[in-house]
């Protein structure tokens, strides 16, 4: 019997920032610059995120519908700035990992048993920083702004030890990277999209 091929495991390590320090980012906008700076496509998302009672997020877990597409993220480490996760897309993988945390058996088709628990558009403007960070600048349409630095990779037949190690020393080379060009950040203590959400709604 052929044994089928594993999906491929997507970690993801970021950093927030509260915003940037200057209008715009440009290759040579402070010392030292930029090895390398390209501009992405701004985009728009529409997400709307789901949970049952705040079990997934107590778990550490953020289940959300982002421009019609599933994905989950579980976090394996870091706090709320400093945060690194496993990201799930296929929609197998995202319920299996709902049930296994809150017990329900549904399928997407049903929103997997959850409820909504919150819904925002977000401008996202981003660029790819020499050759491999994505710095992101978010403004969502509740009138919150806040930046990450992502690194990104795909792996396969990866342990939960071997997914630490790897994102551990991805979070290194974050932090590495926006100390060398601390003058891009702005200083301060970063609010993530959910809390300002929340916060929004209790205003």
């Amino acid at each position: 019997m052929r044994v089928p091929n594993p999906r491929p495991t997507i970690l993801e390590v970021e950093r927030k920032f509260r915003r940037l320090a200057v209008p715009t980012l440009t290759q040579n906008g402070g010392i030292p610059p930029f090895q390398s700076l390209r501009a992405l496509r701004a985009t728009t998302i529409h997400d709307i995120y789901f949970d049952k009672a705040d079990v997934l997020c107590n778990a550490g877990t953020w289940v959300r519908r982002r421009n019609g597409a599933w994905e989950a993220k579980i976090r394996k480490g870091g706090d709320r700035t400093n945060s690194r996760f496993e990201e799930l897309t296929d929609t197998r993988d995202i319920a299996a990992c709902i049930q296994r945390i809150t017990g329900i058996d549904m399928k997407a088709e049903r929103d997997f048993g959850l409820g909504k628990m919150a819904e925002f558009t977000t401008t996202r403007e981003a660029w790819v920083a020499d050759g491999v960070f994505c710095i992101v600048r978010d403004r969502m349409d509740f009138g919150h702004e806040v930046g990450e630095v992502e690194l990104q990779v795909e792996m396969e037949g990866v342990t939960e030890e071997g997914k630490r190690r790897v994102m551990a020393e991805m979070d290194g080379r974050i932090g590495a990277f926006m100390q060398r060009y601390a003058w891009a950040f702005a200083p301060g203590k970063p609010v993530g999209k959910l809390s300002a959400y929340f916060e929004a709604r209790r205003r």
